[in-house]
């Protein structure tokens, strides 16, 4: 049942994302505690935006409202907050959002206005790469020999070649160094920065990333298009009988011709995720699909309804309709969310120094000079072969090695940083910058954690943010010990609903065979005729008219491929007129519909239980406490969204 866990999250951040406004209007009390009316506003309009809700739902969703605060209740009565289990999740939560949320130091401005113009611009771009460690400080060597691939890239040699021969990317071999296109936060900073400020054609300088050395060309730019809304009909090769070439130019044709590009990905799309519903596929940025075939194709469509001839992929053949092109969204829209996902990527380390410059701003830091030199006398040639082990001497100094506000970070704590450091700090030239370089790390790591200690009182949404998840977590133990726990190990109770309600697991009918379509209905009757005069099971061996496409099927009366009247029996079918084709079946077998055994059906048994047991414990809990509902500002609210 972990899997809920989720849902209960998003809805806590409903509930509680109005957390910090301000207002005294009670909407209801449940045993003399008050909830205001702007948290459950706020908490409608949102799951508005997300289910479809409209102001007639309103009234229903206070109760849902009062349900879910009813279960919070119930839970800190039960004192589910004070378990061991409950403490030691919020505990990785907090730390995982705390980390997460760095409140200390702001991204600039110009940061991220130069981060959204480059979503609005797609580059492409070859490069060569010549693998250096991020922790190597000799980086002559490589360097030159950077700068020699770059002069003779510039000199006219070919870069393709060039990236094949030397690269160290290991994809080079494949793509000659090509890495298509590409926009912001799709390459690590530094290759990124580079990139877009060459012209087209332009070879760069060496340039350093944590990978290594880059030489890079510029190949294309263009202007992003935002998100493509496309669908997209797919054959897959499934036996040695069909062809998947033939038969998605089989299809193609028939779109050429006018055929409903939708209705034919219903019936002949071998995508099982997308098939039923027209082909249609969730909206992509340039990166954002797991192919880049299908993005090339589909980026190089224009207009709404333009269609690509049929292409290849690793998945199969494939013909994509462009359905709608969604331009980027404005900078103040897009902005919080741009600052969000600056601060995970690779630019926050340009960050780091404004952060540790404002931490040390707010809190008080004292570094012990004498612990730089006691420490710098200890380090010997076993820290670069990584071999150095701290030993404390019995006279080990007893001061501090640093100090943040009035947290501590003693020598022995600080011993062991060094030696658990050792294999990336041993790569640095001298023992001096070794210790220098450990003791700004540990200082910069102890000021974000003291930071996290603080961020609950220092800032009001990071608050807010640890309240949801704090209650997201209580109310998902609360329902697992009173509903989902109980229910799903209850075997007993799970077969006497079994056995008391088995009409509703009956399964649907199947049929399996040969399935004809064909837009011309004199095709798929001389089809029919030739099936006829035919002994059963050879049937397959059959001439077909160009025309009619073949597939070999097993499906259920709910199938998109077939119409909702067509009769279920062995033998070829009538023609049946559907989706603007003609279509016949020759029908090897029927499977015939029936009730699964206990096994099969055990977690609709479950769900249905849970759903029940649920329903009865909201029943008990609102006998248990007292709800007063403000009617005066629930009519109020309800005005509000009648205008």
């Amino acid at each position: 049942m972990k899997p809920l866990f989720n849902f209960y999250i998003i809805f806590v951040c409903f509930v509680f994302g109005a957390n910090a406004q301000e207002s005294d209007d009670v909407l209801f009390e449940i045993d003399e505690e008050t909830f205001q009316v702007d948290p459950f506003v706020e908490s409608f309009q949102k799951n508005s935006e997300l289910m479809a809700s409209s102001k007639e739902d309103l009234e229903d969703y206070l109760q849902l409202y009062i349900n879910f605060r009813l279960k919070i209740k119930s839970a800190y009565d039960q004192e589910l907050d004070t378990l061991q289990s409950f403490q030691k999740e919020f505990s990785r939560y907090y730390k995982q959002i705390a980390d997460s949320y760095i409140s200390n130091g702001e991204v600039t401005e110009a940061m991220v206005k130069e981060t959204y113009d480059r979503t609005k611009t797609e580059v492409r771009a070859s490069h060569i790469l010549l693998n250096l460690s991020k922790y190597d400080e000799d980086t002559a060597k490589v360097y030159d020999k950077a700068l020699m691939l770059s002069k003779r890239a510039e000199n006219g040699e070919d870069f393709a070649m060039l990236a094949k021969q030397y690269s160290e990317d290991p994809s080079a071999q494949r793509n000659d160094g090509d890495l298509n296109w590409f926009n912001a936060f799709k390459m690590v900073y530094e290759f990124e920065d580079a990139a877009y400020k060459l012209d087209i054609g332009e070879i760069s300088k060496p340039v350093r990333s944590d990978f290594g050395y880059h030489i890079i060309k510029k190949t294309g730019e263009r202007a992003s298009k935002g998100q493509l809304k496309t669908a997209h009909i797919m054959v897959v090769k499934k036996d040695s009988l069909q062809d998947p070439k033939e038969q998605i130019d089989k299809i193609y044709a028939k779109v050429e011709s006018g055929d409903d590009f939708h209705d034919l990905a219903k019936q002949y799309s071998d995508d099982t995720n997308t098939a039923s519903n027209g082909g249609y596929i969730a909206p992509f940025g340039i990166g954002g699909l797991n192919s880049k075939a299908y993005e090339n194709e589909a980026f190089q469509l224009e207009n709404t309804g333009d269609y690509t001839e049929p292409f290849q992929t690793s998945f199969g053949w494939h013909i994509v309709k462009l359905i709608e092109i969604e331009p980027i969204q404005s900078y103040q829209d897009i902005k919080e969310d741009l600052k969000k996902r600056l601060k995970s990527s690779s630019r926050s380390k340009l960050l780091v120094s404004k952060i540790k410059e404002d931490l040390e701003a707010r809190y008080e830091v004292t570094i012990n000079e004498d612990a730089k030199s006691y420490f710098l006398k200890t380090l010997d040639s076993t820290f670069d072969k990584g071999k150095w082990r701290f030993s404390p001497s019995e006279n080990l100094p007893e001061t501090y090695v640093f100090k943040v506000e009035d947290k501590e970070v003693d020598f022995k704590t600080f011993g062991e940083y060094l030696e658990r450091q050792q294999r990336s700090l041993s790569k640095l030239p001298e023992h001096k910058v070794v210790i220098e370089d450990a003791l700004n790390d540990l200082v910069y790591n102890q000021l974000l954690a003291y930071h996290k200690t603080q961020l609950e009182e220092i800032d009001q949404d990071f608050a807010n943010r640890i309240e949801e998840y704090k209650n997201g977590i209580l109310i998902f133990d609360y329902m697992s010990a009173n509903v989902w726990e109980p229910t799903s190990k209850d075997t007993i109770l799970q077969r006497e609903y079994y056995t008391q309600n088995r009409d509703e697991f009956v399964t649907d009918s199947k049929i399996e065979g040969q399935l004809y379509t064909s837009a011309s209905k004199s095709s798929i009757k001389e089809v029919r005729s030739r099936l006829k005069e035919k002994i059963l099971l050879d049937t397959i061996s059959i001439q077909l008219p160009d025309d009619v496409i073949l597939e070999q099927v097993a499906i259920s009366k709910s199938s998109s491929k077939i119409p909702k009247a067509f009769k279920f029996k062995e033998g070829v079918s009538k023609i049946y007129d559907y989706l603007d084709q003609y279509l016949i079946m020759n029908a090897t077998e029927v499977k015939p519909s029936f009730v699964p055994e206990f096994n099969k059906v055990s977690g609709k048994i479950i769900s249905s239980l849970q759903e029940k047991r649920e329903e009865q414990l909201i029943s008990n809990l609102r006998d248990r406490y007292t709800i007063k509902i403000n009617k005066d500002v629930l009519e109020q609210v309800k005005q509000k969204f009648e205008k």
